[in-house]
């Protein structure tokens, strides 16, 4: 087993808990949105980071790295999405912008990483595929929007 080096365990514990944050800011969201289809499907958004961190747990587990505490991270998710005015519409225009840059993001996490914590960082990356893919179909006005986070969902894949 390789031993990663200190930027490689900062980054995977930030991007941990940047997906708790994330979970609470589109639950949060989600909340405010009137209209119920555009509400369940930002629930899902927030699933998908849901199933994102929980992914990598246990690779913090591994090298005894402590998040801060759900509920702070939580917390924090919903002060972010209170000073995020915006309807479902403009978020998506906004996220179809921000969310590609991430792809990089996790992608140099990954080349950080020991090659025995890939599968589960794979599943890291994935979740922002599935984001984007539903992002472009829902820009596009498809009636199966949320089909690439369902499958994400369900398999742990883009």
């Amino acid at each position: 087993m390789s031993r990663p080096n200190q930027k490689y365990l900062d980054t995977l514990l930030r991007y941990y808990e940047e997906e708790i944050e994330g979970e609470g800011y589109f639950y949060a969201i989600a909340a405010r949105l009137k209209d119920p289809d555009e509400r369940r499907k930002m629930q899902m958004v927030a699933e998908v980071e849901t199933y994102a961190a929980a992914a990598v747990q246990p690779l913090l587990e591994k090298y005894n790295l402590t998040p801060a505490p759900h509920a702070e991270l939580l917390a924090a998710g919903q002060k972010q999405a209170a000073n995020s005015p915006g309807d479902f519409v403009h978020f998506v225009a906004k996220w179809r912008k921000e969310f590609p840059g991430y792809i990089d993001e996790f992608e140099a996490l990954e080349a950080m990483a020991p090659p025995e914590d890939l599968r589960l960082l794979k599943i890291l990356t994935d979740h922002e595929h599935a984001a984007i893919e539903f992002l472009e179909r829902e820009a596009k006005g498809a009636r199966d929007s949320t089909a690439p986070m369902q499958h994400y969902l369900e398999t742990g894949t883009a």
